[in-house]
């Protein structure tokens, strides 16, 4: 007779029993691992179980060897970053919002005043949230960021599949997302470049499916979400103009654009209600009267403000007229993008900066490929996508005057760059390496 059989024993195969063992098992290690490495490496053991059996049954083999392959590499840099040497850009601000978490964490736990945590700053929230719960093990937020980039990677495939409808762009896009060397740092280092990241693509996300099926549940999660992304940093707000666009004078169920429409009512009471309510959350990084975005002298300050340190670019090049703002935006742009070029480098660090800058030209090349593409099988998702890109690299590029903070910034975006690219790619002969084509047999 099986122990388990006895009726002294049944009782533990009751799952309750199993929850409650697993639950008291948790508690006794948080309880007494609190403030050290150990609940970080317990965490990401939990984390990586977790993952394993979320994808294990995962009907999709290449998406499913994808995000494990996106896990593991984050993870790793996580570890790397914890235990051996500091990453780039894990010494400036990652440290100021590390040690504001960890304030606002003591604040909480012993009635004290917390700092002021909006704007950049609600990140700090976010890790002091972890501290809160576990103690001061930077281990925990990495690994939170480990698992938004792994989020981000699901989400960059789930929206190429919505622009594109092919599955094999996606896991291209999906492949080169996990393998995509800023998108890997920013996931395993405490910077809110993770959590404005995952926020942007999923609102993206939520706009293709309201193009392509007009749902108001799409078009609420494509507005909260971009909400969060530029609560984070205000000048993801700027995507917001887009969806108005589209939002007010386009409809969705009958493929067309119209003059008035239903959608044209929800959209500008939904705009006047989060701004009214809102507004100074999600310009954080914007003049109060955005039209000063255009104006020639509030630009020439920006500019020449940001336009220090080593890594300066265009110094001196400032704008003081309309005409200078047309001429300059595409060289912005273009150094916005693929900086440092090759006579700027003079570092190991720049060296890692013209890898970066090269992938870039790449990704544009492919990107414009896609774009074309596009536009000869889903005109609306083409100058949907191509406005949406537009609009945010011309705002950033205005914002940049630093190739180390180019590299920052235009990572936020690189997604769907490579969300097109992958379509690009697909188009030409040589992508079969990337994901061959499993063979079958026929028989006749």
């Amino acid at each position: 007779m099986k122990l388990t059989s006895h009726p002294r024993f049944m009782f533990i195969q009751h799952p309750m029993v199993w929850l409650c063992a697993t639950i008291g098992l948790i508690t006794g290690i948080i309880s007494n691992a609190r403030g050290t490495d150990l609940i970080g490496i317990f965490i990401i053991m939990i984390g990586l179980f977790a993952i394993t059996v979320i994808l294990y049954n995962y009907p999709d083999s290449r998406l499913r060897n994808i995000l494990f392959v996106a896990f593991f590499l984050r993870v790793g840099l996580a570890l790397f970053q914890a235990f051996i040497a500091p990453l780039p850009d894990s010494t400036a601000d990652a440290v100021t919002f590390e040690r504001i978490g960890w304030e606002a964490a003591q604040a909480w736990l012993n009635g004290g005043v917390a700092p002021k945590l909006s704007g950049a700053y609600l990140y700090s929230a976010w890790i002091g949230i972890f501290y809160y719960l576990f103690g001061r093990v930077e281990l925990v937020p990495q690994f939170m960021n480990v698992i938004l980039g792994v989020l981000t990677v699901f989400l960059i495939y789930k929206l190429t599949i919505e622009i594109t409808d092919s599955k094999r762009s996606a896991q291209i896009a999906g492949l080169i997302a996990a393998l995509f060397p800023t998108l890997n740092l920013y996931s395993a280092i405490t910077m809110r470049e993770n959590l404005i990241v995952v926020s942007t693509v999923f609102s993206v996300y939520c706009f293709a499916r309201w193009l392509n099926r007009g749902t108001l549940k799409a078009m609420l999660g494509a507005a909260v979400a971009l909400l969060v992304a530029s609560s984070l940093h205000g000048g993801m707000i700027v995507i917001g103009a887009v969806y108005a666009l589209f939002f007010c004078f386009y409809d969705p169920r009958r493929k067309r654009w119209v003059l008035f429409s239903a959608w044209l009512l929800v959209g500008v009471a939904l705009i006047a209600a989060v701004f009214g309510l809102f507004g100074s959350l999600f310009i954080n990084k914007l003049p109060s009267d955005v039209f000063l975005l255009l104006s020639p002298e509030y630009l020439d300050s920006h500019t020449t403000a940001y336009a220090r340190d080593r890594a300066a670019y265009l110094v001196g090049l400032t704008p003081n007229s309309i005409g200078d703002l047309i001429v300059q935006t595409p060289i912005r742009m273009a150094y916005f993008l693929f900086t440092p070029f090759p006579w700027m480098v003079s570092s190991i660090i720049d060296i890692m900066g013209l890898v970066d800058a090269f992938i870039y030209i790449i990704l544009v090349f492919y990107s414009i490929k896609g774009l074309y593409w596009l536009k000869e099988k889903n005109k609306v998702m083409f100058i949907a996508m191509i406005l949406v890109l537009i609009i945010a690299i011309v705002t950033f590029a205005w914002g940049t005057s630093n190739y180390g903070t180019a590299i920052r910034h235009r990572q936020k975006f690189a997604w769907l760059l490579i969300s097109m690219a992958s379509l690009g790619i697909v188009q030409s002969n040589w992508w079969r390496w990337l994901l061959p084509v499993k063979r079958t047999s026929k028989i006749n």
